[in-house]
């Protein structure tokens, strides 16, 4: 496990929230402008955060932001489909394929094979 992941007691403050929510628990998250729609597993409906996508990001370090607008946490991650050279999506338990901007395409399979080699 590297340094900047989480561990699996850790969790997260989200303002306007009362309770803190379990950083494990987080499948992903989606930027919408100013807020952002926190997406947790066993959750009927995602959370809602008047928070950038950005400051998420700076507080999850070990997420991995897909596109301009998706940021995931890598234990959530089902599957990888490689549509062809320049494109990929990422496939979440019981969720839509994320696709993975191309600018982010390498960074993307960087990380995912250094997760895999230290598992």
């Amino acid at each position: 496990m590297s340094k900047s992941a989480h561990p699996k007691n850790e969790t997260i403050k989200i303002p306007g929230i009362q309770k803190p929510i379990p950083v494990c628990l987080i499948t992903h998250c989606k930027g919408y402008g100013n807020y952002t729609r926190i997406y947790c597993q066993g959750a009927k409906s995602p959370i809602v955060s008047s928070q950038t996508l950005k400051l998420f990001e700076d507080r999850l370090p070990s997420f991995l932001r897909a596109n301009k607008s998706t940021l995931i946490n890598y234990r959530h991650i089902v599957g990888v489909d490689r549509l062809d050279g320049r494109s990929m999506e990422l496939m979440l338990a019981n969720d839509a394929p994320i696709p993975v901007a191309r600018r982010r395409l390498q960074r993307i399979r960087d990380k995912l094979a250094l997760l895999k080699v230290q598992s």
